[in-house]
């Protein structure tokens, strides 16, 4: 349903408009009006979002729903084996089809073809931020908490998440797996009592006039 893309310089109005749709939803009952208009400019003004993907090595990642963008997410390699989650967010209406999700799992697919060896990855998350269940859900781990200033007399009260990559697990194939080899073995086991009771009736049938049933495994 969802092509997710990596974005160029040109997307960026496309981010500022999406950020727009979905930031000061997202936290207009956690943080004040004023501070969500000083957050907007500091993440997201066309002038901060070229110096991120220019200077400062942040990769957005754009999700379409056929030609409308639904949702992005952005990474950033902070040292050798730690990178950031900077952002992630979905325009409301999408948010019923689990795109959070799906670009979470770009996320991991990014640092990845960046890093192949085992890393980590680290989230900031606002400790009153509802999607802080999803975080768990895909695996995170709240490692320690913080109030980081950000300018202008602002804070960000923050969880820091984290997730060693090397061990990531996508929950939804991993239930797909187990299925699958349940349903592996069950046909077997069916194919097994099957062949018994096949060679059971052959010898029935081998035996009727001695009277005796003779069954050889």
């Amino acid at each position: 349903m969802f092509v997710i893309k990596q974005a160029t310089t040109a997307d960026i109005p496309l981010i500022n408009k999406l950020a727009w749709n979905v930031f000061p939803e997202t936290y207009k009952n956690i943080l004040s009006h004023e501070q969500i208009e000083y957050m907007m400019d500091w993440m997201y003004s066309i002038e901060n979002l070229h110096k991120q993907m220019e200077e400062e090595g942040h990769i957005y990642y754009i999700a379409y729903e056929e030609c409308e963008a639904a949702g992005y997410v952005s990474i950033r390699q902070e040292d050798t084996d730690l990178f950031h989650l900077e952002k992630i967010y979905v325009i409301p209406y999408y948010q019923k089809y689990h795109l959070g999700k799906q670009l979470f799992q770009q996320a991991i697919k990014g640092i990845k073809e960046i890093h192949p060896a085992p890393c980590r990855m680290e989230l900031n998350v606002n400790r009153n931020n509802p999607a802080l269940g999803f975080y768990e859900h895909m695996g995170m781990k709240k490692v320690r908490e913080g109030d980081f200033p950000i300018g202008n007399g602002y804070y960000m009260n923050d969880y820091i998440m984290g997730l060693d990559i090397n061990v990531y697990i996508d929950t939804d194939r991993q239930v797909i797996a187990i299925t699958t080899v349940i349903f592996h073995a069950v046909i077997g086991t069916e194919r097994l009592v099957a062949s018994i009771v096949f060679v059971f009736l052959q010898k029935k049938r081998e035996s009727k006039n001695t009277g005796a049933i003779i069954l050889r495994c």
